[in-house]
This record gives structure tokens, C-alpha cells and sequence, in this order.
């Protein structure tokens, strides 16, 4: 039976690899909506880099994106040609759509494709027209074969699993790690920016209301001494 259920997931595996759908495992990225340095270095990396193209809508009275040149007045919301046709989208609820770990793995995983208009593709999105700019930071990188000795147990496959870096960029691979994580923990900020107030008020609200449950609690049993006398008179 043992041998059965290997073979199994031996079939499945290669007629996944075969039809070219290979899932890829989100890396994880550590978010502090708190630290407040990583959100003004991700939102400086981001009005330098990033809104040549792209828009934050959502966050042009925000104060930390303010000090960081993220500026309504500065954005592209006029531009009416893009490359290849295809308008960038708005960043401002992208974490929230996507959730943090999937922006962190997508920005790691562009890779060559002379296929493709823009000379790039990348592992989550294909069909990307986003052309490859963290790769003047991450260095170019290739498709490899998958490796053989990784079929059979892994579902799912790390972007570093499939690509590997064929020439060197500006930054090291952890200068480059730590400057994605902060530019994304400053999306996942844009997308929820009063999201630590609000948990900080939360605290507060419960316990309000575990104090109240006391009160309420030490007055019904008032009430009840009350009750109890009236039965036995």
C-alpha cells in the first residue's frame, strides 16, 4: 500500500510538471506594521522605484508616505500610454488582495523569458507586463530544471528552487531580501494604515468589557440575594 501511494504521488507530480503548472510556495515575509524605519525606508524605495508606474491613491494624507516623496501630485494618474497597452494597477489595497507573503515572493521571482514583450516572466504571473526592475537590484536570473530528487515529495516548489542567479545585481541577496521586505511591510501599511490603532483600541475594548462583565456580573448576583429572600418570605 506504502508503495502504491508513492507511485501515486510520482504520477500526479509529473503530470502536473508536465503540463507546466507548477505551484509555487509563497515565501514568508515578516511584517511590523510598528517599525516605523522599515515603513519609511519601504515608502522612500517605493517613491524612487515604483511610482514611476504604479499609484497610491489611497495614501496622499498619509504622513509617513508624505515624508518620503509618496505624493498624489507626483503619481502617473495622468499618463494615458503604457507599455504594451496595459495600464499598471493601483497599489494602495494590493496587500489586502493578495496578502503580504504573495508580493514578497512575486518581487523575488522574475526571471528571463526573451518569449515575452517585456523580456522577463515571472513564476506567480506568467504573463506579467511588469518589466523585470527588481532585477537591476536581485541581479538576472534563469529557469533551471527542476531538480530530479524533489519530484517525488514536494508539492509545491520555492521560487529559489527554479530560478538561480545568472548575473549579479546592485545589491547582495540580503540587502536585496531586506529591502523587499521593507517596501512590502510599507504595501501591507498603505492598504491597512490605521491597522495597529485599531488593534491597540481593540485591547482597550475588551477590556472595558471584561471590567463591565465584573460589574454587571457582582450586580446580578445582588439582584438575585433579592430574589432568593423574597421566596423565602
Amino acid at each position: 500500500m506504502k508503495y502504491f501511494f508513492i507511485f501515486l504521488i510520482f504520477i500526479f507530480a509529473n503530470v502536473s510538471l508536465a503540463q507546466e503548472e507548477i505551484p509555487i510556495a509563497l515565501e514568508k515575509v515578516q511584517i511590523n506594521l510598528s517599525d516605523t524605519q522599515s515603513l519609511s525606508r519601504g515608502a522612500k524605495f517605493f517613491a524612487t522605484n515604483c511610482m514611476v508606474c504604479h499609484t497610491l491613491i489611497y495614501m496622499r494624507y498619509n504622513k509617513i508616505a508624505e515624508d518620503a516623496g509618496v505624493l498624489y501630485d507626483k503619481m502617473p494618474i495622468n499618463v494615458k500610454t503604457w507599455p504594451n497597452g496595459v495600464k499598471p494597477p493601483d497599489l494602495s489595497l494590493e496587500a489586502s488582495r493578495r496578502g503580504s507573503n504573495w508580493i514578497y515572493t512575486y518581487l523575488h521571482s522574475f526571471y528571463i523569458d526573451k518569449k515575452r514583450p517585456n523580456g522577463v516572466s515571472n513564476l506567480l504571473v506568467p504573463t506579467t507586463a511588469m518589466p523585470g526592475i527588481p532585477s537591476i537590484f536581485q541581479g538576472q536570473q534563469i529557469r533551471v530544471p527542476i531538480d530530479q530528487d524533489k519530484r517525488i515529495y514536494l508539492w509545491k516548489y520555492q521560487w529559489y528552487d527554479l530560478l538561480a542567479l545568472q548575473t549579479p545585481g546592485t545589491m547582495t541577496p540580503e540587502q536585496f531580501d531586506a529591502t523587499m521586505t521593507d517596501l512590502v511591510n510599507f504595501l501591507t501599511y498603505a492598504s491597512e494604515p490605521y491597522k495597529v490603532q485599531q488593534e491597540r483600541l481593540g485591547w482597550w475594548v475588551i477590556g472595558f468589557l471584561l471590567i463591565l462583565f465584573i460589574f454587571v456580573y457582582l450586580l446580578k448576583r445582588e439582584y438575585w440575594k433579592d430574589v432568593e429572600r423574597s421566596r423565602l418570605s
